[in-house]
């Protein structure tokens, strides 16, 4: 049985204090366990936001009409094959995509005017390459879907090309679909992701500065 360190007087088992001089008994501090390991949580640059569906729709428009003004029209000028023509754009959408979010810290020039910016969507700070390629890649894809059915509209039609033009405009609505519904999708999604957004895991983010 122990004793008193201060009086000598003996000590009894779990005793927290001498019961005649007070001094703590050795036991009386019990020792400090292991803090517990909490789970980390999402980190996330101060001052942004997720952009809400209508910024990206503006940054879009944006970019179809730079790249309508600047590449397309002076392709359509060349008189390339329709299906030529259709590649090369979707070839250039690719390269601007890729470009510009790469060059411009994850920005095209349609984002940098309405200030969106995409971003990881862990980390939310910039994409790896990886995900650049990945988010262009698949939304290029949808491009190319959109774009691969060609047919002659008819002008002042007959009442058997008006039956060509529906059957024609129906076909080509199908194969617009996944792209209709890529860009569709920010509408219901939590996060307001579009497809390529979720196969890139990126965001698009609100920022204050360009």
């Amino acid at each position: 049985m122990p004793n008193c360190a201060n009086c000598g007087t003996p000590e009894t088992a779990n005793q927290q204090f001498c019961s005649v001089c007070g001094q703590p008994t050795p036991g009386s501090v019990a020792p400090l366990g292991p803090m517990p390991r909490l789970p980390a949580s999402e980190t996330f640059v101060a001052g942004t936001q997720l952009a809400g569906f209508w910024w990206r729709v503006l940054g879009l428009i944006a970019d179809v009409i730079l790249i309508g003004l600047i590449i397309s029209l002076p392709l359509r000028s060349v008189n390339l094959n329709s299906f030529v023509t259709s590649y090369v754009e979707v070839a250039v959408v690719f390269i601007y995509g890729t470009i510009c979010l790469a060059r411009f810290t994850g920005q095209t020039i349609g984002m940098r005017l309405v200030r969106t910016r995409c971003v990881d969507a862990v980390t939310h700070v910039q994409m790896s390459v990886g995900q650049i390629v990945r988010r262009t890649g698949l939304h290029s894809l949808f491009i190319l879907a959109a774009a691969s059915y060609h047919y002659t509209l008819y002008l002042n039609p007959t009442a058997k090309e008006k039956i060509l033009n529906n059957h024609n405009s129906e076909i080509a609505f199908l194969f617009a679909i996944p792209l209709i519904v890529d860009l569709l999708w920010p509408i219901w999604d939590k996060r307001n992701q579009t497809l390529h957004d979720k196969f890139a895991n990126t965001l698009i983010v609100r920022t204050a500065k360009y």
